[in-house]
């Protein structure tokens, strides 16, 4: 999958930038051809937010947003979400279909 990973006063190493690209990869093969991204690390005080938004066939999925303490966190509760926004617009596909 193809993705931009950008970092708000956060550092993004090479390690965090694998973890990142791992967990997005999880998403291909969803029913869909998700062609790429966004992923955007904050830092706000001793919290961590997440920030993503998918492209999918062809239009931008709605943005979504994941705080935690830890960054690695917060980009794992930020994949989950990202997976149950990616279900529903598939299940919305797989409706038209029929």
């Amino acid at each position: 999958m193809l993705y931009t990973l950008n970092g708000d006063n956060v550092e993004i190493t090479d390690a965090l930038r694998d973890f990142v690209g791992e967990r997005l990869g999880a998403l291909d093969g969803r029913g869909t051809e998700t062609a790429s991204a966004r992923v955007s690390l904050k830092t706000n005080g001793a919290e961590r937010i997440a920030s993503g938004t998918l492209r999918v066939d062809g239009q931008d999925l709605t943005t979504i947003t994941a705080t935690a303490s830890d960054v690695h966190t917060a980009v794992d509760k930020l994949v989950d979400k990202l997976f149950a926004q990616l279900r529903r617009h598939t299940q919305r596909l797989d409706g038209r279909r029929l």
